[in-house]
């Protein structure tokens, strides 16, 4: 599993037995069981995956299930069972956003926008870039014109072009 540390003292001082199931037995079932009934629900005749662009709000759907915790929702869980999904969910999420591997159970993840040095060097991307920097100047920018001033170019706009 490529989530856990490749040092063979690092990973043995991570206690997944003894202090993960040996902890949380009943709710991991509980949370395990839920995981299989909402894929059910959201990917009929699937198999067993997170499908990430079904549903993206974990914090605001943990916070709904946790006003309701000690009850059972409409489809007979618990509604703490799907607060500790949520949760999960979003520690899940930001442990990759900060460089974790993705979940080998997760299907349909957003891809990050690349970093601008990953973008090709072209005058229409660095204009694009221009616009999203709020300090760059864009008074010389206007609609159907790339200035390529930085490419040892005139100014092209579409009628240019005609």
């Amino acid at each position: 599993m490529a989530a856990l540390p490749q040092d063979a003292q690092a990973r043995k001082s991570i206690p997944l037995a003894t202090g993960l199931l040996d902890y949380f037995p009943s709710a991991l079932v509980a949370v395990a069981a839920l995981s299989a009934k909402g894929n059910d629900q959201h990917n009929p005749g699937s198999p067993l995956h997170w499908d990430r662009a079904k549903s993206g709000d974990e914090a605001d759907a943990l916070v709904r299930h946790l006003l309701q915790r000690g009850t059972v929702d409409d489809d007979g869980v618990l509604h703490s069972t799907k607060v500790a999904w949520r949760a999960l969910a979003s520690l899940q999420k930001e442990l990759e956003a900060n460089g974790a591997p993705i979940a080998p159970g997760a299907r349909n993840v957003p891809k990050p926008f690349p970093d601008a040095s990953d973008l090709p060097d072209s005058p229409v991307v660095a204009a694009l870039i221009e616009l999203h920097d709020e300090e760059a100047a864009t008074d010389t920018l206007t609609a159907g014109k790339a200035y390529m001033a930085d490419y040892g170019a005139n100014p092209v706009s579409q009628k240019d072009e005609e």
